[in-house]
């Protein structure tokens, strides 16, 4: 008796370890189709931008999928680090979904030049540089724009929903976007940080605050993605995001991640999927707004 026990606890203990490894090859890119195995094809997406009397090289590529037609497009922000390779590589297999997508160093990162001003106007011109290449290619549709940004790259995408209407959807990852309140709560690594780069003046943290510039009206669709844990931009600065775009009525959506640190990886995947396909890739009548006009001012 004893042994036909052990037998079936052994054939139920390989069953079950059979379907965890099926489970486990399945969900390998939850925000991707399990069947897609074409690899995108990487080029490069590199540009220069004007400040004053200074021109700068944007480093960026593209990952271009194997489907036809104009079809959505997401430029993608990379926070700490800056590489815009590393970026697209981390991001590719979102084309799976049917888009095109594209990553750019802010000035100051990764291979692209000019200095690291914590952000600050020169980002946000080369956001804006990229997403009208982007709008301007034969193979993506204008009407269907994203942006998502992470870390710095978040205040970017930000202050770029702020002033620019094109964008469908937005996505702002592990981001600041009150700094004239986080000045002061900032950790001193972070401190530190940002006064290698900048002077924080009252005026530059204003500057580079999401919060201060929100127009009356938002039609894009936002989604925030906060770590928790975060210790290097607290989650308060999300959630207060948060309630300032709902008091005006936009349509947000958050996703907190208990254990969550900084750097949320690709556990963020899900709820990026998710929120690009209800957003951006399902096919709208809806006049889309004119190419590069700004929104409604405070």
């Amino acid at each position: 008796m004893a042994r036909r026990v052990n037998a079936s606890l052994a054939v139920l203990l390989a069953l079950t370890l059979f379907a965890g490894g099926c489970h486990r090859r399945v969900r390998r890119h939850p925000a991707t189709s399990a069947a897609s195995t074409v690899t995108p094809r990487i080029e490069p997406f590199r540009f220069q931008i004007s400040a004053n009397s200074d021109r700068f090289q944007i480093d960026g590529f593209i990952a271009i999928g194997p489907q036809p037609g104009r079809l959505p497009a997401m430029l993608v922000l990379n926070g700490a680090g800056g590489d815009a390779h590393k970026c697209i590589r981390d991001v590719e297999h979102f084309t799976a979904l049917g888009m095109r997508l594209a990553c750019i160093s802010m000035p100051g990162f990764g291979k692209s030049s000019g200095p690291n001003r914590f952000v600050g106007p020169p980002a946000v011109d080369a956001a804006r540089h990229a997403l009208d290449l982007l709008a301007a290619r034969p193979d993506v549709d204008p009407a269907r724009l994203a942006v998502w940004g992470v870390a710095d790259g978040a205040v970017a995408a930000g202050l770029l929903m702020d002033s620019d209407s094109r964008m469908r959807a937005v996505i702002l990852q592990s981001g600041a976007y009150d700094l004239l309140k986080y000045w002061p709560e900032a950790p001193l690594g972070a401190k530190l940080s940002i006064l290698r780069r900048v002077w924080p003046s009252k005026r530059a943290l204003k500057e580079r605050s999401v919060v201060e510039h929100l127009p009356r009206q938002l039609a894009c669709a936002i989604l925030i993605l906060h770590g928790e844990q975060d210790r290097k931009m607290p989650i308060e600065q999300a959630e207060q995001l948060a309630r300032a775009l709902s008091e005006r009525g936009a349509n947000v959506e958050t996703y907190y991640f208990p254990k969550g640190s900084h750097n949320l990886g690709t556990r963020v995947d899900v709820p990026v999927g998710g929120f690009l396909r209800e957003h951006l890739l399902a096919q709208s009548t809806a006049t889309p707004a004119a190419s590069g006009s700004p929104g409604s001012s405070n």
